[in-house]
């Protein structure tokens, strides 16, 4: 057991640093679920953090927690079904035949699926199904899957359900749905627009020209397809509807995916392993073994100067950029959840004394930071295996250099976005 103090400190900065670390470097392709598991048992077992504070770190994320795997459990049944595959069929008929047009319907499908169904459902299903409708039609890969990553993280600025890291905030500091989606819908706006122009420049050479229009399939089991794209409308609903009636988001989204999955399982549309397949359970073990880390780091009085920071800040623009950028960098650091959860732990203060105006700034640097570097957020990684897979080489350099030049301007449109919001409807 390891007493307070100095020593108690550096304890808890070893340990917090040493579980980033193994997190971004994998070694052996140990996923980072388990490392994060394993930092956190260190602090248990190392007296860091107490066996009530474990139980207190479940109940605070229990929601979120609920929230994901009712959209994973939704995701999964929707892939099944070919209701991704619809949509970016769809994508392509929209284009008429335009290179260029696609792939601007690319990045309002991207979008539009990481607004409602998060992140993770852009990076992991819709990726591949767009790599394989531009090999198809004997496109470059290149732009297409880059399109795929950026939506990932900078359509995730739009509802506390499009990234992990808002949904932690959202809970943690009890924020209104409606409120944190009028907020948000400028600055995500400006950031998607930003992001396609800039794109457009980037990649203009790959976009000339045109393809052979594509026909719209069928779906091969109507029902599943109607149940499952269903389903995604009443939890959407029901997000919108939550603050009204006083349920959870977590609820709203386990209850609808959760019926959707168990139909489709007991209709025989999908098998349990398919069911599981599509669930990251180890993401699960990820969010609360980071928190009970970051909780020994707080306990030791390592997140103080967080907190100190931050509450210098105030709401004009400077302000705004000043708290997105640190953010956005940190992300980059040690990763976007890391930095999202050292923000929760250190902001407190400043909530308290100048209200919520400084977590939405946090949150344009951790969800459109993490575009700037393959480690920024867990997406950029998966996206990343997904696409070398299919033997589409990107190295961190590659990366890089794309986040040099996108990065700053999105991240400027997005902070111009939140800026002008605050103004008009306060935090």
């Amino acid at each position: 057991m390891v007493s307070g103090g100095a020593a108690g400190g550096i304890v808890a900065g070893l340990v917090l640093f040493g579980t980033l670390a193994l997190i971004l470097l994998r070694p052996r392709d140990v996923s980072e679920s388990w490392w994060a598991a394993l930092g956190g048992l260190l602090a248990v077992g190392l007296g860091l953090v107490s066996l009530r504070e474990v139980g207190e770190i479940v109940w605070e994320t229990h929601d979120a927690l609920l929230l994901l795997l009712g959209m994973m459990a939704l995701s999964a049944a929707a892939e099944k079904a070919g209701f991704f595959e619809w949509v970016a069929a769809l994508a392509a008929r929209a284009g008429r035949g335009s290179v260029r047009g696609l792939y601007a319907m690319v990045f309002l499908v991207g979008t539009l699926v990481t607004a409602v169904l998060s992140l993770d459902a852009t990076a992991i299903v819709l990726t591949p199904i767009v790599y394989g409708m531009v090999v198809r039609l004997r496109l470059r890969p290149l732009p297409f899957v880059f399109a795929c990553a950026y939506t990932a993280n900078t359509a995730s600025l739009f509802l506390p359900v499009s990234n992990l890291t808002n949904l932690l905030v959202y809970n943690a500091f009890d924020l209104d749905f409606l409120r944190f989606g009028l907020l948000m819908l400028l600055p995500a706006t400006l950031a998607v627009a930003a992001n396609v122009a800039v794109f457009f420049v980037l990649f203009r050479g790959d976009l000339n020209g045109g393809y052979a229009e594509t026909e719209v399939p069928r779906a091969e089991n109507r029902a599943f397809f109607a149940l499952s794209a269903a389903g995604i409308g009443a939890v959407l609903v029901a997000f919108f509807l939550s603050p009204v009636l006083g349920f959870s988001i977590g609820l709203a989204a386990l209850a609808g995916g959760g019926t959707v999955a168990l139909l489709s399982l007991a209709l025989g549309w999908m098998g349990l392993r398919e069911l599981a397949g599509g669930i990251s359970w180890g993401l699960f073990f990820l969010v609360i073994g980071l928190f009970v880390v970051v909780r020994g780091a707080e306990d030791a009085g390592l997140t103080g100067f967080v907190g100190g920071w931050m509450s210098s800040a105030g709401s004009d623009f400077l302000g705004v950029l000043g708290v997105a950028v640190g953010t956005a960098l940190g992300s980059n650091v040690v990763n976007n959840v890391p930095m999202t959860l050292l923000v929760l732990d250190g902001a407190r203060g400043a909530v308290e004394g100048g209200g919520p105006d400084v977590l939405y700034a946090a949150l344009l640097g951790t969800n459109v930071g993490p575009n700037l570097t393959i480690v920024g957020s867990l997406a950029t990684l998966i996206w990343l295996s997904i696409v070398r897979g299919r033997g589409v080489e990107v190295s961190a350099l590659d990366y890089l250099k794309v986040g040099l030049i996108a990065t700053p301007p999105i991240l400027l449109a997005a902070v111009f976005g939140l800026w002008v919001s605050l103004g008009l409807f306060g935090g």
